[in-house]
């Protein structure tokens, strides 16, 4: 595998959804991400629903990219991906003691899409709903592959599980992956559980995880971790067949097809592995 001398490839993505109106104050959108990372593509479809140009800086967690010296200092003290970089040029460059001139990273993936909720607010369109109800659903699901899912399934926490389990006879995924799996499968039965209690309650023809026309927060969070789930052969048609209708309809959309990791990885072929 051809290893990336720099500390990450670039490569400029765009999009142009109806609806794009770009904002003047925050520029130069840079993620620093990894392509088999569903934190990363959370924020991709974020950012291709607001039409929001920006350069992928590519990070090989699996080659310990996330892990250098240059890296944690200057990017992430936490070592981790995604992290969105820009321009803020509201802040006064004369009076900035670092000289940055007005550079700003946000770590932390719902950190970074509440930042764009915001600061683009006028740019695309939306992942949160109007209705006050349909947001807190939307977020509920979100935190709970956020909080519920993603840190258990992180390759630091199996690795960490793997080691202390040496010399203990081992399942056939490994210690690790299994006390993943054992978590996702947790979490999206549940997802699956509100989803379906959602669909009823509104009687919407959408197919969208909250029974909407279009995708939302919820839909940006579960994909990728329908992706994820399959890395550590998740039985989805047991666990989640609802999902997996809803996965379909996403799959089948710009937002979500044109930033899928296969599509990504295929401007990385050194991450070919």
């Amino acid at each position: 595998m051809q290893k990336n001398p720099m500390v990450g490839a670039t490569s400029t993505s765009s999009h142009s959804e109806q609806g794009s109106h770009n904002s003047s104050r925050f520029v130069n959108l840079k993620l620093y991400g990894f392509w088999r990372s569903s934190s990363t593509w959370r924020i991709q479809i974020v950012l291709a629903a607001k039409s929001i140009p920006f350069t992928f800086h590519s990070i090989d967690i699996l080659n310990g990219q996330s892990k250098e010296e240059d890296y944690a200092t200057n990017v992430n003290a936490m070592k981790q991906v995604p992290v969105l970089e820009c321009i803020d040029t509201a802040q006064n460059v004369d009076n900035d003691p670092n000289g940055d001139t007005g550079r700003i990273r946000i770590t932390q993936s719902l950190a970074i899409i509440e930042f764009i909720e915001e600061a683009f607010v006028d740019d695309g369109f939306s992942l949160l709903p109007t209705d006050a109800v349909d947001r807190a659903r939307v977020r509920e699901i979100a935190e709970i592959v956020n909080s519920g899912i993603q840190p258990l399934q992180n390759l630091s926490v199996m690795d960490m599980i793997d080691e202390f389990g040496k010399g203990h006879v081992e399942t056939k995924l490994g210690n690790g992956k299994f006390f993943g799996k054992h978590h996702i499968e947790k979490g999206l039965k549940a997802i699956e559980s509100l989803v379906n209690a959602q669909k009823m309650l509104k009687n919407q023809g959408g197919h969208f995880a909250i029974g909407s026309s279009n995708p939302t927060l919820a839909d940006a969070f579960i994909v990728p971790q329908m992706y994820n789930a399959r890395r550590f052969f998740v039985d989805l048609e047991a666990t989640c067949p609802s999902l997996l209708e809803v996965e379909a309809h996403c799959l089948q959309h710009p937002w979500f097809s044109e930033t899928h990791p296969d599509v990504i990885r295929g401007l990385y072929p050194y991450f070919a592995i």
